[in-house]
């Protein structure tokens, strides 16, 4: 996951001090990072009504915006911050596509009742068995990109967040812990392990090694 820290430290420093090229720059390493977290949060039938492209240019502007306020710990609390800015952004989106449905919805009812008034009007590896691979670490290629994502939204919703969280925004066993809930950090790595199992499972049956 590293884009050399150092650096980024000396970006996120040049950019809270004002400078856009740096804001930029920065943003630039992290983009496909959190690209990929979108995508994997946005689900089949948002990704069809709404472009992740579009996501994420609310997703920076809004960063950049906020960005005198963000706390560098460590580059995951940056990704981590970025995909929280993201998620308010996909949560809007459904939220007005699924009011869009609504109102066709109430649209097609008043069509078919007759009626005397006008309708109105109306979004890092972990330490796995020896027999386990994670298929994140052999990913190449976007063809394959896109089949290990979609064996991710395949798998239970648990299993999505745990990799999610560790494997895309690189967060701490603590933290991935408290935000799925699990009693320890150890739980969470034992059922992240069970995680990618199923993954690894399910990129071999789509022709995955």
């Amino acid at each position: 996951m590293s884009e050399d820290p150092c650096r980024s430290v000396e970006l996120v420093q040049l950019a809270q001090s004002g400078d856009q090229n740096a804001l930029n720059e920065l943003f630039d390493r992290y983009y496909e990072r959190v690209r990929s977290i979108v995508r994997l949060r946005l689900g089949k039938k948002l990704r069809m009504a709404t472009e992740s492209g579009d996501i994420l240019q609310e997703t920076f502007a809004v960063a950049s915006v906020k960005f005198e306020n963000f706390e560098w710990r460590d580059e995951a609390s940056l990704i981590q911050w970025l995909s929280k800015l993201a998620e308010h952004q996909i949560i809007a989106a459904a939220d007005y596509h699924g009011a869009r449905k609504r109102d066709r919805g109430r649209e097609v009812r008043l069509e078919r009742r007759p009626t005397t008034h006008p309708a109105p009007d109306s979004v890092v590896s972990i330490g796995l068995p020896a027999d386990v691979t994670a298929p994140l670490d052999h990913v190449d290629g976007k063809e394959q990109i896109e089949i290990v994502e979609t064996c991710i939204h395949e798998l239970p919703e648990l299993y999505r967040e745990l990799i999610i969280l560790r494997d895309y925004t690189g967060a701490s066993w603590e933290s991935v812990a408290e935000q799925t809930r699990r009693p320890s950090a150890a739980a969470a790595r034992m059922m992240h392990a069970r995680a990618l199992m199923e993954l690894g499972k399910a990129v071999r049956n789509h022709g995955l090694q």
